[in-house]
């Protein structure tokens, strides 16, 4: 790396979010179902993962061992956002270091979704999106500068 001369800044690459890895579907009550009877009989949790035709996964088989087979409604408060809604906010904080760097507060009312501050922060933290201060620079010595420039 050359220090001596004293080159335009060149800007950051914009990041992008963080990849997820997709979330394994629910089992029906039927697959729940034939998955406790093939434990009941004997098998093995690793045995019931490979022969099943839409291939559960290991804590998919073992909650379904120690659940019951009916369906329970699915508990807690539903997303303010859509998964549209939230797609369109990822691609508007990576565009440019301008909307990166843009308030919460800022986001909420460009993007004009009628939601709160907390709501954006709450969607792009789920997203893998945190915020935190950035460092300052410590100053640097005239010795130390000299010695960059030699």
């Amino acid at each position: 790396m050359n220090l001596s001369s004293p080159s335009t800044e060149s800007t950051p690459p914009i990041p992008h979010p963080p990849i997820r890895r997709p979330k394994a579907t629910e089992l029906s009550r039927d697959q729940r179902r034939d998955i406790q009877l093939l434990r009941s009989i004997g098998w093995k949790y690793d045995a019931i993962c490979k022969h099943l035709e839409f291939r559960p996964t290991k804590h998919q088989v073992r909650k379904a061992c120690s659940s019951r087979p009916t369906p329970t409604k699915r508990v807690g408060r539903p997303p303010v956002l859509t998964q549209a809604q939230i797609e369109e906010l990822v691609e508007f904080v990576c565009a440019s270091t301008k909307n990166r760097r843009m308030s919460y507060e800022k986001l909420a009312s460009t993007l004009n979704f009628g939601v709160k501050k907390d709501v954006i922060r709450t969607a792009l933290a789920c997203e893998g999106f945190y915020r935190r201060l950035a460092m300052r620079k410590p100053p640097i010595s005239d010795k130390n500068a000299e010695l960059r420039l030699a």
